[in-house]
């Protein structure tokens, strides 16, 4: 067996609920997110062959059967924390700074769609916090800020823990990649997606380095594939590519906290949006190009499709420390097929819309 010691460092608060929902460091989503990767670095050997891949992995990490004993696998991963510990963060007034001895507020961000010829909606503008965190933030009426939701504690962006793994030696090539895929775009927790719970590891003691991410070490992990090709599987498999250039984005600036790389992570997610556009509103007749960038959408509903359907969103949100501890805003695409039906959609069309207006915001560049 191999056995590495990883040091993990969020970036940005994660949303990681035990039993009750209270934020606690955990192993059950550590293991969930180093299997999520080990799929997309696992994924060209076996020919993106889903059936070959569910088998490996069940050979690998386990399985739980319901029906029968004799289908259970044992995983033969073991994880351990250094402590399984409650979240620090026990009250989100603490995350924003309070001014002039009133609360801090949540950073907003301007949102073209919340205007309202009856309401006043400040003109337009929102919280950044609660855009990205809608679910485990939640807005009290008349407050300024949100709140955690039924006030159970988060992960604090300071905490770290330490990650004992252990696993065969022939399967050290591809656990290792899928560890270095991790620490470059991994995220735990609720609205992770966002970039809520981006986790940094860093090896210790005789556990291989990690990487810095770049082009030539995405390339080389053979886990990049064109976006033609994504859109074949509606499962996540790879990073995708185009005639530019990987579909990774970096914020030219770095921040020096993340409540700033946060707020802009929100304007730029509600740019593209946004610039889809919609014919259409509430109850809609028919399915347009942004509902099927992800699924459900305030105020657009599909009316066949209801609101209790779900399409994740595939363009990813990641925070990444900078050698001299600020932070750069990261985006990257494991485009896939809807699992939604989205008759009469171009999709190559509707996500290269996406890819043209990251590339011409000028605080992004693609991952060089």
């Amino acid at each position: 067996m191999i056995k590495n010691i990883y040091r993990l460092q969020l970036a940005s608060p994660a949303f990681l609920g035990d039993a009750d929902q209270r934020g606690a460091w955990r192993t059950p989503p550590l293991k969930a997110l180093i299997r999520e990767w080990w799929r997309i670095a696992v994924a060209p050997e076996l020919g993106y062959d889903e059936q070959a891949l569910r088998q490996r992995e069940a050979s690998l990490f386990g399985t739980a059967a319901d029906d029968s004993r004799s289908d259970n696998q044992q995983s033969r991963i073991r994880l351990a924390l250094q402590d399984w510990r409650e979240g620090s963060l026990k009250s989100w007034a603490d995350v924003n700074p309070s001014d002039r001895g009133k609360p801090g507020a949540d950073p907003k961000v301007r949102h073209p769609e919340v205007r309202h010829p009856e309401v006043d909606f400040g003109g337009g503008m929102i919280g950044s916090q609660l855009y990205l965190g809608y679910g485990p933030l939640q807005l009290a009426k008349g407050q300024p800020a949100p709140k955690l939701k039924d006030d159970k504690p988060a992960l604090k962006d300071t905490e770290t823990n330490l990650l004992k793994l252990a696993f065969p030696d022939i399967h050290a090539h591809e656990i290792g990649m899928a560890v270095g895929l991790a620490h470059w775009f991994g995220t735990i927790g609720g609205r992770s997606r966002n970039g809520w719970g981006s986790l940094a590891w860093q090896a210790l003691d005789d556990s291989p380095t990690l990487q810095a991410l770049s082009k030539a070490a995405l390339q080389q992990t053979g886990c990049v594939r064109p976006l033609t090709r994504c859109l074949d599987l509606d499962w996540p498999h790879a990073i995708g590519n185009d005639g530019k250039g990987v579909l990774v984005w970096q914020s030219t600036q770095t921040f020096a906290h993340w409540r700033e790389a946060m707020k802009f992570l929100a304007q730029t997610k509600i740019d593209f949006r946004f610039a889809l556009g919609f014919t259409t509103g509430e109850n809609s007749p028919r399915v347009e190009p942004r509902h099927v960038i992800a699924y459900p959408i305030t105020k657009h509903h599909v009316g066949r499709w209801g609101r209790n359907v779900r399409l994740a969103n595939t363009l990813r949100f990641k925070l990444n420390a900078e050698a001299d501890g600020t932070l750069r805003a990261l985006i990257y695409h494991t485009p896939c097929k809807p699992t939604l039906p989205h008759h009469g959609i171009n999709l190559l069309d509707t996500w290269q819309q996406v890819h043209r207006h990251l590339d011409t915001t000028p605080q992004l560049t693609r991952l060089a």
